[in-house]
């Protein structure tokens, strides 16, 4: 059976795809730049070729060429002219009384197809809207409304730990961070100190979840009662890195004991409350 090459591309659009292309001739390295179909004709880079068995081309979308340096240019130049794209469509938008607040627009390699991205607080009838814009501007255009982190993710920026938003740089399919994430790992803050530049929980909190669940899980319960050193306590913290936890004695006193230091309690007995 014959083999094909599949070549695995990060599409350079906004929403930074990235998947496996065929191409039907051609012969292509890692780090090329080059034209791919999807949803009409993106610059890309080549991040890797695979061995793949014979067929496999006609289920992928298309790697059409090696980009040229025309293909460069009108990268270049669709990129600047999305932001006169926006400038020019906020006016449609404010002449409809559209609530839409418009995050971001991109043009095809060709310019045959614009994407055009926007947040709003309920979905919007934008048929006439979209009449206008396809007049004003002679493509055939495509409204995308978002979420909050889908908008982080397309605009970027910096988070509370002074790094590039994960979402921007790598996390390209962020998920749903729930608040029993912040609860299972103990953090006990205010909102706002975990809560990401989307307004939405920060999605580092998911990273580590399982470890925390994992080594918790090992540790006796908030509100436990255990014996230490002779001493009966209350434990009322936890450190998963340094495996220990924190108690609070009969005598009102606060210790941080090493994990092998203690032992449960019958909780029958009263002790600190």
């Amino acid at each position: 059976m014959a083999e094909e090459n599949v070549f695995l591309v990060r599409v350079l659009n906004l929403e930074h795809d990235s998947g496996y292309f065929h191409a039907q001739s051609g012969t292509f390295a890692p780090g090329d730049h080059c034209i791919v179909e999807h949803n009409g004709l993106h610059m890309g880079i080549v991040m890797g070729v695979l061995a793949a068995g014979e067929g496999i081309g006609e289920q992928l979308e298309q790697l059409v060429r090696k980009a040229t340096a025309s293909d460069m240019d009108a990268y270049s130049h669709n990129q600047a002219e999305a932001e006169r794209v926006l400038s020019s469509t906020r006016e449609v938008v404010t002449r409809h009384d559209l609530p839409m607040h418009l995050v971001a627009a991109e043009y095809t390699v060709d310019r045959s197809h614009l994407r055009i991205y926007f947040t709003a607080p309920h979905r919007i009838d934008f048929r006439a809207l979209l009449r206008d814009l396809a007049g004003r501007f002679g493509v055939r255009i495509e409204l995308r409304q978002m979420g909050a982190r889908d908008e982080a993710k397309l605009k970027g920026g910096i988070g509370r730990c002074g790094r590039v938003l994960c979402c921007h740089q790598f996390l390209h399919d962020p998920t749903p961070v729930p608040m029993e994430y912040a609860y299972d790992q103990e953090l006990f803050v205010p909102p706002e100190r975990i809560t990401g530049v989307c307004g939405r929980l920060m999605c580092c909190l998911a990273y580590e979840h399982n470890a925390y669940k994992a080594e918790l899980a090992q540790m006796p319960k908030l509100g436990t009662w255990v014996n230490y050193k002779g001493k009966r306590a209350k434990v009322i913290a936890h450190n998963i890195f340094r495996r220990t936890v924190t108690i609070l004695t009969g005598e009102r006193e606060r210790i941080e004991a090493q994990l092998s230091e203690i032992k449960a309690a019958s909780p029958s007995r009263k002790g600190p409350g």
